[in-house]
């Protein structure tokens, strides 16, 4: 359905576009099914956080722990799905095959999530004093531009990972049971 969804919208690009389309689809379509993860994983937080743990009086950080791990879990497996059918279009031929793709995808992405939260970690002495003051605004900033560049050191991580690695096209079919 998704595909279907994205190949109507580059059918309505105009001829440059579409070229570009063409010549970077893979990192195009990889952004597309990126996107959708990063829907799934906020329908499955804020569903799990505000819908089934308001039920229950927890303390918030137990909540909003339950609530982040559940929609990673959610987001990483939905994500190996669309990577390995739509984007990378991973044909597996075995069980071997099919574990070693879920398991390094898996470590990748808790890779990447470490990559994140050290990039983020870096910069909090410097965006970390948000006092209400003009001065403190500014430098609440600095957080946003520490968010923009690890998202996009996490992601082309994720992508090269995936694209060379994790579902690394096979030049041989007799090589696919070398893993």
């Amino acid at each position: 359905m998704f595909e279907k969804i994205l190949q109507i919208f580059v059918k309505l690009l105009p001829k440059p576009l579409k070229d570009l389309y063409d010549k970077f689809e893979e990192l195009i379509v990889y952004i597309y099914y990126g996107v959708l993860t990063t829907i799934v994983n906020t329908i499955v937080q804020f569903g799990i956080e505000f819908g089934l743990l308001s039920l229950v009086n927890w303390s918030d950080r137990i909540e909003n722990l339950i609530s982040t791990s559940v929609a990673w879990v959610v987001a990483v497996i939905f994500a190996f799905y669309v990577n390995k059918k739509y984007v990378f279009k991973s044909k597996t031929e075995s069980t071997k095959q099919f574990m070693w793709e879920f398991w390094t995808f898996i470590s990748a992405r808790l890779a990447s999530f470490a990559m994140s939260v050290g990039i983020m970690q870096l910069g909090v002495p410097l965006y970390s004093v948000d006092d209400g003051t003009e001065e403190g605004k500014k430098i609440f900033w600095i957080y946003f531009v520490f968010y923009f560049a690890q998202q996009v050191i996490v992601t082309l991580a994720n992508y090269f990972l995936s694209k060379f690695i994790i579902f690394k096209k096979k030049k041989n079919p007799e090589n696919s049971e070398s893993r």
